[in-house]
């Protein structure tokens, strides 16, 4: 390392090459240091920091996120979170630089969208979007904290109370669907399996053991603009297979 007094302005500054997180070589000069030891502190302090720091903007580095979980997440997570990052991350943090958004302009922005009046719920969707951000920004590529971390998460949590109904109030509400239709079987595999609706959706006649009276849940159906789209399940734990009632069996039999 090396400083350079400048004769001129009677101080001390420093030019060198580092690299930054990307393995990129670029030069830095600094000037205005009072002495030659606080201009050799900053090259030393910089050079150690510079891997660890991030100074591509949000906008950029949401599209390596993308790049980076396009192999682990299904294309209506990706969807979902792309459309909650462009509507409510970028606007206010598009063009800043990852490394210099502090915990304090986090709470400034968490005020300006809590007062949009959203629910709990989406607002608690948001915040995840932030904090997994960062998240991967740090754990990946070594930015030294995440504001996420320093401040009250948005949205409140509430244990919800889990809604189902009895038997007697299931066979009220199928008074209103024609029987042997392919909605009462619909809505009867839903009943009786505990089958998700995107589940139910995506069964074909393979997924049915009609002489075991199994039924094997490995797909799950959803539409994302304006197509129709089947996928393996979102995680492991959702591939099953479920018994099914022996009169089940048989109103599915004339639909499968």
């Amino acid at each position: 390392m090396a400083a350079y007094k400048d004769e001129e302005r009677g101080t001390w500054y420093v030019s060198f090459y580092y690299e930054d997180w990307t393995g990129a070589k670029k030069r830095k000069v600094k000037r205005g240091f009072r002495t030659k030891k606080e201009a050799l502190n900053f090259e030393a302090e910089y050079k150690r920091t510079a891997k660890a720091d991030m100074d591509m903007t949000m906008g950029e580095f949401v599209e390596v996120y993308f790049r980076d979980k396009s192999q682990s997440l299904k294309d209506r997570s990706i969807k979902n979170k792309r459309d909650t990052m462009n509507a409510q991350l970028l606007p206010y943090f598009k063009d800043r630089p990852m490394n210099s958004i502090t915990p304090a302009e986090i709470i400034q922005w968490q005020n300006t969208i809590i007062e949009k009046g959203y629910s709990d719920d989406y607002l608690k969707t948001i915040q995840n979007q932030m904090t997994a951000l960062f998240n991967h920004a740090k754990n990946i590529y070594n930015l030294a904290d995440n504001p996420c971390d320093k401040v009250k998460r948005m949205g409140k949590t509430s244990k919800k109370k889990m809604k189902f109904w009895t038997i007697e109030e299931y066979r009220q509400f199928m008074t209103g669907i024609e029987p042997g239709s392919k909605y009462y079987v619909l809505f009867e595999l839903l009943f009786w399996t505990g089958a998700r609706e995107g589940e139910a959706l995506s069964i074909t006649p393979a997924d049915i053991d009609f002489e075991r009276n199994l039924l094997h849940i490995n797909k799950t159906y959803y539409r994302m603009h304006g197509e129709d789209v089947i996928t393996s399940p979102k995680t492991e734990e959702s591939n099953r297979t479920i018994s099914i009632p022996e009169f089940l069996k048989k109103r599915d039999s004339g639909l499968y």
